[in-house]
């Protein structure tokens, strides 16, 4: 079965159900370290990210953490 997502809202993106977040992150090919990631807008711990779980309708907006100066 399929579900939809709104990805950094702009996209709709249709995923296989019960895919985890840290599953998602690795199918756009991000890294769980150089990103933080807020769901629904609340943000998600990097600890939880295996286990979260995506459900239809969700939106998942993925940020870049840049360091340096």
């Amino acid at each position: 079965l399929a579900m939809i997502i709104h990805y950094n809202q702009q996209e709709n993106l249709e995923l296989k159900e019960g895919i985890t977040l840290n599953e998602f992150l690795q199918s756009k090919q991000l890294s769980r370290e150089g990103v933080a990631v807020a769901v629904d807008e609340k943000i998600v711990k990097k600890a939880d990210f295996d286990t979260f779980v995506l459900k239809d309708g969700m939106s998942v907006d993925v940020f870049n953490m840049v360091s340096g100066g």
